[in-house]
């Protein structure tokens, strides 16, 4: 627990807030001026909240379908909003956002400027999960590696959440360095989200969690409908960008 002006503050909630607060400011400071009217942002938001709260809780209780059960039982349909998950949130979020833009009718990206909020976020939420130990399901298997830490029961584990916020700063600082010339708007938030999914469904085998979907965690398929997504995203993204080229008859 975090003790603060008297307070005992629980890790994962209190650096998940803290998440949500510094990223959104982030987003406000950074963000590009846009033509977007208040009634289409509205849309947007709505449509990025709604989506990735239901993708964050679905494909958290998937994920132990016994838990889920119980869970059900204990507390009602309300069961199943009793966990979450980042790749849910984001996958959901996605198609939230989407679903929105679709209702208000706008076809222009909205992405590239949550690049840097979201990883910002991201990290600091991972910084929760890591101090939280085995009550969170975020640790690995036991290690003899040089990484391995004890999180909690005596045993050295990968510390899969300081994983992750390696791995969001490198891909953060190589998308920000690499793509400053984009192709197009949405080309790095495309590009963050994909290597996310790919980084995130390997590192899953690094954790002791169940995996009964053919050898897969829920969290897993998650991301290959996230990886399946966007390689139709740069499929037809590349043949518009093609169409759009001058012909040039000699």
């Amino acid at each position: 627990m975090i003790p603060i002006f008297g307070l005992h503050l629980h890790p994962h909630r209190f650096f998940e807030s803290l998440a949500f607060f510094i990223g959104f400011r982030i987003y406000l400071r950074f963000r590009r001026k846009t033509t977007i009217s208040e009634e289409k942002t509205v849309y947007i938001l709505i449509g990025a909240i709604l989506g990735s709260f239901i993708g964050s809780a679905l494909v958290a209780s998937l994920q132990d379908i016994s838990k889920l059960t119980h869970s059900i039982e204990t507390y009602g349909f309300v069961g199943i909003f009793q966990g979450k998950t980042i790749v849910g949130g984001l996958f959901g979020g996605i198609l939230g956002v989407e679903t929105g833009k679709k209702v208000a009718g706008h076809t222009k990206s909205t992405g590239d400027d949550m690049v840097i909020p979201l990883a910002v976020a991201m990290c600091i939420g991972r910084i929760g999960c890591f101090l939280t130990g085995l009550q969170d399901d975020t640790y690995g298997n036991p290690t003899s590696f040089i990484f391995g830490i004890d999180v909690g029961d005596g045993v050295k584990r990968h510390p899969t959440s300081l994983y992750d916020i390696a791995f969001l700063l490198v891909i953060v600082t190589v998308i920000r360095i690499f793509t400053h010339q984009k192709p197009y708007e949405g080309f790095q938030f495309a590009l963050f989200c994909t290597s996310y999914f790919l980084y995130r469904f390997g590192i899953e085998f690094l954790k002791p969690t169940i995996k009964p979907y053919l050898g897969l965690s829920s969290i897993q398929w998650t991301c290959v409908l996230g990886l399946l997504y966007y390689s139709i995203y740069f499929i037809v993204k590349r043949r518009m960008k093609y169409a759009e080229s001058p012909v040039y008859i000699h």
